[in-house]
C-alpha cells in the first residue's frame, strides 16, 4: 500500500471521531513512521511496510472508538512543551496556557519566590512556570499515576519541582508559610454534564466537582485563613463567573481574565 492510500484510509476512519481527521491522520502516521509531516507529504508515493500499515490502522480504529489522540501517541503539547502522558492522566488544554501567562506575569511583577500548583496532572503548569521564572515550585495531585508522569516530564526538561500527593492544601501545609502564589486548573465540570466520548476517557477526579461544578472551590476556600496574604490564580468554566465572584469576593480583591477565545475563564484573587 502506498503512503497516500494509507493516509486516505486512516483519515476516513477518523472522520467519525475527529473534527480534523486529515490533521490527525498525518499526526498518527508521523508517529508510526517516525517522520515529520513534511517528510510524509514528500513520501506520499512510497510503499509502506505491512507492519506499519497494520499499526496505523489499529491506532486509527482505537481513536475512532473514542480514545483521545494523546493517550494513543502518549504525547501531549502545552506551552511549547512536548510532554509524556498516559491513560488515567488529565490532558492539558490550550486555554490553560493563558493561566501560565498570568502566573508568570504575576511572579515577575511581585518578585514571587515560591509557587504551588494544585492538581498538576502531567506537570504542565508547574514545568512551564519553572522554565520561565526563578521561583521554587511545588506541585500536588491526588493521582499517583499523574505524579509519576509529572516527575518524568520534569526530568525531561531538567527542572526541580517538589511533587506531593494529596488533596487541596493538605500536602502543602508544611510549606504554606513561604508559598506566595497558588495556581490551579481544578476539576470544575458538573457531574450532570454530557461529555464527548474521548473526554470521558480522562480521569473523573480531574473533571468533575459535584452537581454544580463548584465543589473544589468551596472546599479549597473552606479555611481561607490558610491563604492569608497569598495570591490565587485558577481556571473555571465561563458560566461559573458569578458563583465564583460571590464565593470569593469577601476574601479579597478578585480580577477576572479571558482565554484566547474571549471567554471569561480565569480569576486572580489577592487574599487579605
Amino acid at each position: 500500500m502506498k503512503l497516500k492510500e494509507l493516509y486516505t484510509a486512516v483519515r476516513d476512519i477518523l472522520k467519525s471521531a475527529s473534527d480534523s481527521p486529515g490533521s490527525e491522520a498525518l499526526f498518527l502516521l508521523s508517529e508510526v513512521m517516525v517522520k515529520t509531516r513534511e517528510r510524509l507529504l514528500m513520501d506520499f508515493e512510497d510503499e509502506v511496510e505491512q507492519r506499519q500499515v497494520e499499526t496505523a490502522l489499529f491506532l486509527a480504529r482505537k481513536r475512532a472508538e473514542g480514545y483521545p489522540l494523546q493517550y494513543i501517541t502518549k504525547k501531549c503539547h502545552f506551552y511549547n512543551l512536548e510532554l509524556h502522558i498516559c491513560e488515567g492522566v488529565f490532558i492539558p488544554r490550550i486555554e490553560t496556557e493563558v493561566l501560565v501567562d498570568l502566573a508568570i506575569e504575576t511572579i515577575h511583577e511581585n518578585d514571587i519566590k515560591t509557587v504551588a500548583d494544585i492538581g498538576t496532572g502531567t506537570g504542565c503548569i508547574a514545568i512551564a512556570i519553572a522554565l520561565n521564572t526563578h521561583s521554587e515550585v511545588y506541585a500536588t495531585d491526588v493521582n499517583e499515576k499523574a505524579l509519576e508522569i509529572a516527575k518524568k516530564n520534569a526530568k525531561k526538561y531538567g527542572v526541580d519541582i517538589t511533587l506531593l500527593k494529596g488533596p487541596y492544601l493538605e500536602p502543602l501545609i508544611p510549606f504554606l508559610d513561604k508559598i506566595e502564589l497558588i495556581v490551579s486548573n481544578p476539576p470544575y465540570v458538573s457531574t450532570k454534564a454530557e461529555l464527548p466520548a474521548d473526554v470521558r476517557k480522562e480521569p473523573s477526579e480531574a473533571l468533575f466537582a459535584g452537581e454544580d461544578g463548584l465543589e473544589f472551590f468551596r472546599n479549597f476556600f473552606s479555611d481561607v485563613s490558610l491563604l492569608k496574604d497569598k495570591t490565587i490564580i485558577m481556571e473555571f468554566s465561563p458560566e461559573q463567573k458569578d458563583s465564583i465572584e460571590k464565593l470569593c469576593n469577601a476574601f479579597g480583591k478578585i480580577t477576572f481574565f479571558n482565554d484566547q477565545f474571549n471567554k471569561t475563564r480565569f480569576f486572580k484573587l489577592a487574599v487579605e
